[in-house]
């Protein structure tokens, strides 16, 4: 399903194929999940979750 995501602080929207690659771009580009609002976005096959918040978990990543 797919996902936007919207940058809390400066308006900043990104959409994803998947919620997997949104909070990945979110941690690893975008300053971390906590900085950016998940929305599942309308697609053709799915309008009626068009709009709906996603709560993505957060994962500490690790230094090697």
């Amino acid at each position: 399903m797919a996902v936007k995501i919207t940058h809390l602080t400066n308006g900043q929207q990104v959409r994803f194929a998947n919620a997997d690659g949104a909070r990945r771009y979110a941690e690893i580009i975008g300053g971390g999940v906590d900085k950016w609002q998940f929305t599942v976005v309308s697609g053709y096959e799915f309008p009626e979750l068009s709009g709906r918040v996603v709560n993505v978990p957060v994962w500490p990543l690790t230094s090697r």
